[in-house]
């Protein structure tokens, strides 16, 4: 199994999401998405259970997310980069996002 790690800027991004979801639909609901979106992950990084996809499908003008897989969690996709020993949760987006101009962010590593 492999060690999920939150890069600062997913980390960031979470912790406003659960305090929003705390602020907005109380505090089970932000532990209950929390928790959906930890058993994901610790699923994905098993190699079990349905696979992120690569993020190209999220790309309409651009066609290259190399490295990059995402999964649907709820309003959020979260984008992934595997690497041999871990997964690394690069980022966190809404849906109502411009995904795809932070995705090319993220391919030219620029901060979002």
């Amino acid at each position: 199994m492999k060690t999920v790690v939150f890069s600062p800027a997913a980390l960031a991004r979470l912790a406003d999401i659960i305090a929003y979801s705390v602020d907005r639909f109380g505090e089970a609901q932000a532990e209950a998405y929390a928790a959906r979106l930890t058993a994901r992950l610790e699923t994905l990084a098993a190699g079990a259970g349905p696979m992120a996809r690569p993020c190209e499908r999220l790309m309409r003008g651009v066609r290259e997310a190399t490295g990059l897989t995402c999964f649907r969690e709820g309003a959020h996709y979260v984008i992934l980069r595997e690497k041999p020993e871990a997964l690394e949760v690069v980022e966190i987006f809404h849906e109502r996002m411009d995904i795809e101009g932070h995705l090319e962010r993220l391919m030219r590593n620029e901060p979002p």
